[in-house]
């Protein structure tokens, strides 16, 4: 009498079956232990990629201004020497030019250069904290914002150093007066990172700032910070006409923080992988 094991095209004898069952058994196993090698790439592929994407993090505020918390006040005239460069100061009764670190919103100092051998903001212009909305329909956060225009030379800003193990960016907006502006007028916004990279967020010099196409509205301004540990930013204004001004507002500085359960998921794609290994 004959024996026999079906599935391969013929009737096998009883003498070989136990080795057509072996043949069987390890053609299955094999076919089963590359489908749960699959499904465990494909798990843990799943779970670093959520994991990869949570610990890029979410961005979070590190520090900002919207100008704010500062005084409005009437037209700023500068005491100081006009030949020379100085500091300057906040004047009773003035906007202020300068403002303190409150703990809500950055603190900055503002200076004068020489470049142009004129009167500077001896003869009272409209600089530093403002209210005044008939050049730029409205600020874009809150109510105010600051104000650069007239320095007869160079008006500048020095914001606080923010330093961060996280660093991704700076945010602000500007408003660039449309306006018939001089060859020698410039707008320089950048940021001074780790002690001595300078990077851009707008740089006209060498440029006439009509031909930029950047007048008239609001523009957004982004430096890419990532991998840097401190930024100073600083906000040049050389011009020399009441009509050539500047509007800056929302300074955001930003970093990222990983999101929750990152770490936990990293861990658990970790462990899945050892135990996949041990079975």
């Amino acid at each position: 009498m004959i024996y026999g094991v079906s599935g391969f095209g013929s009737t096998i004898p009883r003498s070989h079956e136990e080795t057509a069952h072996r043949v069987f058994r390890c053609a299955w196993d094999e076919r089963t232990d590359l489908e749960i090698k699959m499904k465990n790439a494909i798990t843990i592929g799943a779970i670093a990629a959520i994991s990869g994407s949570a610990f890029a993090g979410v961005l979070t505020e590190l520090a900002s201004t919207s100008f704010e918390n500062g005084f409005v006040g009437d037209q700023y005239v500068d005491t100081g020497d006009a030949s020379m460069d100085h500091g300057l100061v906040n004047n009773a009764g003035q906007s202020w030019v300068n403002f303190v670190n409150d703990g809500v919103e950055v603190g900055f100092s503002a200076y004068y250069r020489n470049t142009r051998g004129d009167v500077g903001l001896t003869d009272g212009d409209f600089v530093g904290f403002t209210n005044f909305t008939g050049e730029v329909g409205s600020f874009t956060d809150g109510v105010q914002g600051y104000e650069m225009q007239d320095a007869d030379g160079l008006m500048g800003l020095q914001f606080d150093t923010i330093g961060s193990t996280s660093y991704q960016n700076i945010t602000m907006d500007v408003f660039i007066q449309e306006t018939g502006w001089e060859s020698d007028d410039s707008i320089r916004i950048w940021a001074v990172v780790d002690g001595g990279l300078e990077i851009d967020l707008l740089n006209t010099i060498g440029s006439d700032i009509d031909d930029l196409v950047i007048e008239g509205s609001w523009l957004d301004l982004t430096a890419d910070l990532s991998g840097m540990t401190e930024a100073t930013l600083f906000v040049e204004l050389d011009s020399n006409s009441g009509s050539e001004s500047i509007y800056i507002d929302n300074i955001v500085w930003n970093g990222a923080i990983p999101t929750p359960g990152a770490a936990s998921l990293l861990a658990f794609g970790g462990l899945v992988a050892s135990r996949r290994r041990r079975a």
